[in-house]
């Protein structure tokens, strides 16, 4: 994810001081390719991206925090609720932004459903799949943490109603699960990284009909309408975001609190998965 950011913020035109990388080859290999600095350590910096493995992410981040140092550190947020909030606490006590890196919340097709503003209490049910062969890239965590992670922070934008019921089945690499809302709403996801091809798909499902987002081909079709087609790079705009709310004009739109949401959801589909026929 390091150098998917930096090809971003080359295309967008974002100023990169350098990248460290504790592999000395890869950051050099990925300096020479983007045109930036190796970087001997971490001082001296505005801002950060943090793309490493789950489990460094609180250990990354949290000096930088300390200092003032804006960051936005790549999903899941970090590897307990306890580093989740010590990063929320650490990055308010400096003032400085923190930003989670739910993509799909910049994907132009979900911007264009969440502009519909659509009341939660008319959404009836959600349909959601996240499918694709295993990547090379994430081997620490499980597809829900990794992939089914992303519908839960959209599902959970949409909705905002406490989830009254969890209920799963699967492994750590293809996970069904259904969400009950207190209001009797349900959302069903799938996660694969055992699938031979990419599914990346949403239904929402109101009182007027169903909301149609194909993440691929960034395609969004409203209650009744025909799918329309949206042009846009979301790592771009996810960076842009990010700068926006360095320069205080705009709020995180996915804050600790929100990224720490859909993980909290994410343990939840776990711990059912473990019990699953006990």
């Amino acid at each position: 994810m390091g150098r998917n950011y930096l090809r971003a913020a080359r295309t967008a035109v974002f100023p990169v001081s350098g990248i460290f990388d504790i592999d000395t080859a890869r950051a050099q290999s990925a300096a020479g390719e983007y045109g930036c600095a190796v970087l001997n350590d971490l001082s001296n910096i505005d801002a950060a991206v943090i793309a490493v493995p789950t489990a460094a992410h609180a250990g990354t981040a949290l000096p930088l925090l300390q200092k003032g140092v804006h960051c936005l550190i790549e999903k899941p947020f970090a590897a307990t609720e306890a580093e989740c909030r010590q990063l929320m606490d650490t990055a308010a006590i400096a003032r400085a932004v923190l930003q989670v890196g739910h993509i799909e919340r910049f994907n132009p097709a979900i911007e264009q459903l969440l502009e519909r503003e659509i009341a939660p209490e008319d959404i009836k049910a959600l349909t959601a799949r996240r499918m694709g062969p295993a990547s090379a890239r994430v081997t620490d965590v499980s597809v829900v943490v990794d992939l089914m992670v992303h519908d839960l922070d959209i599902v959970l934008a949409l909705k905002r109603a406490p989830v009254t019921r969890v209920s799963a089945s699967g492994s750590r690499d293809h996970a069904e699960a259904i969400l009950t809302f207190s209001d009797g709403a349900v959302a069903t996801l799938t996660a694969s990284r055992t699938a031979s091809e990419r599914v990346r798909d949403l239904s929402v499902v109101t009182g007027d009909g169903e909301h149609r987002v194909d993440y691929i081909a960034k395609s969004y079709a409203g209650a009744h309408e025909m799918p329309v087609v949206y042009a846009g790079d979301a790592l771009g705009a996810e960076l842009a975001h990010f700068i926006g709310c360095i320069h205080g004009k705009l709020r995180p739109r996915v804050d600790g609190e929100a990224g720490l949401a859909a993980l909290k959801l994410a343990w939840r589909i776990e711990a059912a998965l473990e019990g699953q026929g006990k």
